[in-house]
């Protein structure tokens, strides 16, 4: 349905003569097209590509508020599971940054940009950032890969839909998600104690 979606979108661009095309995927979208979600982006990225439309392909690394999403309930129930014992990075992205660096490059084609924000942190220094804004003792665990699979075939996890989300999720947490093109004025540290109302302790993690 994502897919199907933004391809009728492009169909009816094209049809009303639009000169360019901006897409937003997901960064290495290519590489985990097996799992549905990102298969949609890149069958998205392949039709706008042969299009014949000036295009700009974005590929983000992941949003603020995505992260903050995940972690700050598990904070406040006093723990972060993360997944495998591999050093994970991510370069995540303001929505606001992502949007200034769209308009100031609005005059690109034929580009693919895979972008994140200016500071890249390790999913474990983020959930320690996170306990320390939350003005609590970190308690990390790590679970095996594959408990994720489980998850995903669990019937409730099915009934609802949410195999998918599940399955992104995993690849996300086990994947390295910085993108090469660093932009951005917001600082991710500072969303996250801004999140749990502190300020950045002088003495934690300085990116």
């Amino acid at each position: 349905m994502d897919y199907q979606g933004n391809l009728n979108l492009l169909n009816e661009a094209i049809s009303a003569g639009v000169k360019k095309y901006i897409y937003v995927s997901v960064l290495l979208a290519k590489e985990g097209s097996f799992i549905p979600m990102l298969g949609a982006k890149a069958q998205m990225e392949d039709a706008l590509t042969a299009s014949g439309i000036d295009y700009v392909i974005y590929r983000p690394t992941g949003y603020f508020y995505d992260i903050m999403k995940q972690f700050k309930p598990m904070i406040e129930k006093g723990s972060v599971t993360l997944l495998g014992h591999d050093t994970i990075h991510a370069n995540v992205i303001d929505t606001r940054d992502f949007a200034d660096y769209m308009i100031e490059h609005i005059n690109d084609n034929n580009k693919v940009v895979n972008i994140g924000g200016n500071e890249v942190y390790s999913y474990d220094e983020i959930a320690r950032m996170c306990f320390d804004a939350a003005g609590k003792t970190p308690n990390i665990k790590h679970a095996p890969v594959w408990t994720f699979d489980l998850i995903s075939k669990l019937p409730k996890i099915k009934k609802e839909g949410r195999s998918g989300v599940v399955q992104f999720g995993k690849w996300v947490m086990t994947h390295q998600m910085v993108g090469d093109t660093k932009t951005g004025k917001k600082s991710f540290k500072e969303y996250i104690y801004q999140s749990f109302s502190t300020v950045p302790s002088d003495s934690h993690i300085k990116h």
